[in-house]
């Protein structure tokens, strides 16, 4: 039985109105690099009652991460918390008189800072993405492949959304990079296919997309090896490194997204393009 490349074409974009709904439905947590607020991260004995903590400190996420190190907790409380409350509440907690004994570390980001910093990640994204449509158009000069494009690079971003409001991974200063380094690997595998399947016409269109696909899959596969290496490795060994853990875990969702929004939909549009619209 053949499927219809019209019905797969149409799955991606499916996936991306539905993770468009999840995340609007759901949202994304954010970080406090781009709400504001205090990370406090404390070495405590292997022990240390996580539950009870948490308890303690009500208003406040805390998190127990186990490493080859030691036991690390961390702890964040936003912007309107009482810093102050919270440095004596742990005192008394871990029954201190000062936190240094507990190598303790605390990093503050500021409400107006945070707020900088999350205008400057936006406008980078929507920028980074008007350049990028911008040159995709004057590379093809023409709307359908062109708009194939720039629709799988979109998809790409939409569904790494998703993943992060599903998986409750924060928006930051990290994941913010991340998804301008996904708009770069989206349009890298798509500007390879609609460039084979327009200009090496010594080839059958089946062909075309074959040979593209060969090529493609092996980049994209490569890179989610290395992303998933990357993943194992600070999930296990180096659990403290949360901010590489995210970073490759939003490139991870991004780039098996970008597998079904290249050699499906972008691969679908272009077969269409060539075998039905050009031939009216």
């Amino acid at each position: 039985m053949k499927i219809n490349y019209k019905i797969l074409t149409i799955v991606p974009i499916i996936l991306t109105i539905l993770s468009a709904a999840f995340v609007v439905v759901y949202g994304i947590p954010k970080s406090i690099d781009v709400v504001g607020g205090t990370e406090i991260t404390i070495k405590a004995p292997h022990d240390v009652n996580i539950e009870q903590l948490k308890e303690t400190l009500k208003n406040a996420e805390v998190k127990k991460l186990e490493s080859q190190s030691g036991t690390f907790i961390v702890i964040r409380v936003d912007k309107n918390a009482n810093i102050d409350e919270v440095r004596k509440t742990l005192r008394e907690f871990f029954g201190v008189d000062d936190l240094s004994k507990l190598d303790y570390g605390e990093k503050q980001i500021g409400p107006s800072l945070s707020e900088k910093f999350w205008e400057e990640g936006v406008k980078a994204i929507g920028f980074a993405f008007l350049f990028m449509a911008a040159v995709v158009y004057f590379v093809f000069r023409n709307p359908i492949p062109s708009g194939a494009v720039i629709l799988a690079a979109l998809s790409d971003i939409i569904l790494a959304l998703g993943g992060m409001s599903l998986l409750r991974i924060p928006l930051s200063t990290a994941t913010i990079a991340a998804l301008l380094m996904l708009i770069g690997y989206s349009v890298d595998t798509d500007i390879m296919l609609t460039t084979r399947v327009l200009k090496r016409k010594s080839e059958s269109l089946d062909e075309r997309i074959k040979n593209a696909m060969k090529t493609g899959i092996t980049m994209s596969v490569t890179t989610i090896v290395a992303m998933m290496v990357l993943y194992l490795v600070i999930t296990f060994f180096v659990p403290v490194a949360e901010t590489l853990k995210n970073i490759a875990a939003v490139l991870l969702i991004g780039l098996i997204a970008d597998l079904m929004t290249t050699w499906l939909t972008n691969a679908g549009i272009l077969r269409y393009y060539i075998s039905e619209y050009k031939r009216k």
